[in-house]
């Protein structure tokens, strides 16, 4: 058990690393690059597999395609980039098939959230609105928070 335990904190540790880059990355370029979504997956897939064998390893593949499959539909009606769908991806292979929708469903609040306090930083600073939200940061905070949750459970 305590096995299980450290690596759920060394795993949620990772993310947390690729998440800082991603979110600043995001933030900075709109642009979120395929190597810190690739690490991600890999964490996540890597981590269910130690932990959960082939069981695991599956349960991240299959929490990998479930969020790509739900991000990808406001992507190919022009809202979202491919950066965040990527990143979805990586998290659903993190928070495993069972954390999808709960990350899913934080997303989407953080997402209205992060919005506006965006827009509304870009109005006090006199500046233009923009139809371009950087979505990491909510990618980040809804899907973290679904992976803390995890700490620790087989």
């Amino acid at each position: 058990m305590a096995a299980i335990a450290t690596l759920s904190i060394l795993k949620f540790t990772l993310a947390a690393a690729v998440s800082i880059a991603a979110i600043t990355v995001d933030i900075r370029h709109r642009q979120i690059p395929n190597a810190l979504s690739a690490a991600l997956l890999l964490i996540g897939i890597l981590s269910a597999g130690l932990s959960r064998g082939w069981e695991g390893l599956a349960d991240g593949m299959l929490g990998a395609a479930l969020a790509f499959a739900v991000f990808l539909i406001p992507y190919l009606l022009g809202g979202m980039g491919g950066g965040d769908v990527k990143l979805m991806a990586g998290f659903g292979a993190l928070t495993g098939a069972q954390g999808v929708l709960p990350a899913l469903l934080l997303v989407a609040v953080a997402g209205a959230v992060t919005s506006v306090l965006f827009l509304l930083y870009r109005w006090l600073r006199g500046q233009a609105f923009c139809a371009a939200v950087p979505y990491a940061p909510a990618i980040v905070i809804g899907s973290l928070l679904v992976a803390a949750s995890q700490i620790g459970a087989k």
